[in-house]
């Protein structure tokens, strides 16, 4: 069967002051691996079922371990790390808040409200650059499993990307797509 589970990385530790994140590499909590634990039960039949040809993750460590507890439950079925996978740089916007952007860099977090397609900030990305990025890593993917189901670990940007892409919806929207901690779909025939 072919398609893809897209799959969001497990819980982070609490960032009440809620810095951005972006490409900055946090682990999971504990949550977060409870999360995955619980998810592996979900999906034990996907994960031992024979079908899955492989599990891709970020190669950043909430993706990889998110991907590792799941790959525990699947015997065989190899676990590859892809850096293509990661989550949306900020640049030098990781680790500030929007009040510590705002006064390091006025103008530009109203900018990115209003243009969130093409606004990058400085060494960072914008989202049609992420989605580029997200499609050129299905390519990859579909070009070494072309038929096979395939299960991804991913983060909110880039499968936020990815889904908007499978539903045809424009790029802007992306946001609107809710992306939870652990959170799946199933993309048939993709």
């Amino acid at each position: 069967m072919k398609g893809i589970w897209l799959v969001r990385h497990g819980a982070l530790p609490p960032n009440p002051q809620r810095r951005f994140i972006g490409a900055s590499d946090v682990p999971l909590d504990e949550t977060g691996r409870a999360q995955f634990r619980a998810l592996a039960v979900e999906l034990a039949d996907v994960l031992r079922g024979g079908a899955l040809a492989a599990i891709y993750c970020s190669d950043l460590s909430r993706g990889r371990e998110s991907a590792a507890i799941l790959s525990t439950s699947a015997p065989g079925v190899p676990l590859r790390h892809a850096p293509e996978l990661r989550e949306i740089s900020l640049g030098q916007w990781e680790g500030r808040t929007p009040a510590e952007v705002e006064r390091d860099f006025p103008g530009q977090y109203a900018e990115r409200g209003r243009e969130l397609v093409s606004f990058r900030p400085p060494g960072g990305e914008s989202f049609a650059m992420l989605r580029r990025r997200a499609l050129a890593a299905k390519a990859r993917m579909r070009a070494h499993f072309p038929d096979g189901l395939l299960l991804v670990v991913g983060h909110a940007g880039i499968n936020r990307v990815l889904l908007a892409e499978y539903l045809a919806l424009p790029l802007p929207d992306a946001l609107r797509i809710p992306q939870p901690y652990a959170c799946r779909a199933f993309l048939a025939r993709w």
